[in-house]
């Protein structure tokens, strides 16, 4: 045993237990109320996803505050002696500091996991690596409708969690919900591209239905989470005064993506606009 550890215990021992047991306490009643709350099906869903919000936040805070009574002596000497040497440091390590707290933020928040399909600023990929200063990530694009592993490696800096909006697209895990939109000039009635539309997309998405609508059913009891209908849904928007877009959303595995979107959209393509039969024209000769 080093013979700084008894000296250690015999100065601080009571702290140090005092903040094992009110860490005990607060894990226990967190945990405690949380199965109550999710085990009461009468209370609406969102009102018992914010009661789970809410009290989590609030064991949050408690905590901290019990942490800064606890050890409020030892703090109020370390700050006085540490003041000017910590505000040196910060600014000599500003972007490393942001660096470990976006990794920081990323670790608590769960924001994202090795394999997860991210997009924060212009980079959009699947997670491929994560240390504590940077995420790798395998780009999947080039544009932003564009589900197409490009073979490019991109990595960013941590700090960017800390300033930018992450989107994870396979945050419902083995299903996900996938839109479609589609540019159609007002040539082509909207009633029948929607009606066409409809007919294919039931028919390419039925063999994911039964499965996506028991997956989401988990997810909702599981996440307290108010998940889509997984049926195919059509809705239309006016563009401009020459076209119109026909949206589609329906649910997919998501390495399906692509295969599923381009069948949908070559089959539909092909109805709406059939190819003609008539041969070109040849050209005339000049005659002289």
């Amino acid at each position: 045993m080093p013979a700084w550890f008894p000296q250690l215990l015999h100065e601080y021992g009571t702290d140090i237990a005092r903040s094992g047991v009110l860490v005990i306490v607060l894990l226990l009643v967190h945990s405690s109320i949380v199965r109550t709350i999710a085990a009461n099906p009468r209370v609406p869903l969102e009102t018992r996803r914010r009661w789970a919000v809410n009290l989590r936040n609030a064991m949050i805070i408690t905590g901290l505050a019990g942490m800064v009574v606890i050890w409020a002596r030892e703090l109020q000497t370390i700050a006085l002696s540490m003041v000017a040497f910590a505000a040196a440091l910060v600014v000599a390590t500003k972007e490393l500091l942001m660096c470990l707290g976006g990794g920081l933020v990323r670790s608590l928040g769960n924001t994202y996991q090795l394999g997860d399909i991210i997009e924060i600023g212009p980079l959009r990929g699947r997670v491929m690596d994560i240390t504590m200063l940077s995420t790798s990530v395998l780009e999947i694009g080039p544009r932003h409708d564009a589900h197409q592993i490009t073979g490019r490696m991109l990595s960013f800096p941590n700090s960017m969690l800390l300033t930018q909006p992450v989107a994870r697209e396979n945050f419902t895990g083995d299903y996900v919900m996938h839109i479609l939109t589609i540019p159609l000039p007002y040539s082509l009635k909207p009633g029948k591209a929607e009606r066409v539309l409809q007919e294919i997309a039931d028919e390419i998405c039925a063999p994911y239905i039964e499965e996506a609508r028991a997956h989401m059913a988990m997810l909702e009891s599981k996440l307290l989470l108010d998940t889509p209908s997984v049926a195919p849904r059509i809705s239309l928007q006016p563009a401009s005064e020459k076209e119109y877009r026909a949206i589609l959303r329906y649910a997919v595995p998501p390495r399906e993506r692509q295969r599923v979107e381009q069948a949908i959209l070559h089959r539909f393509l092909f109805v709406c606009f059939p190819e003609s039969d008539t041969p070109l024209a040849a050209p005339r000769a000049d005659t002289p």
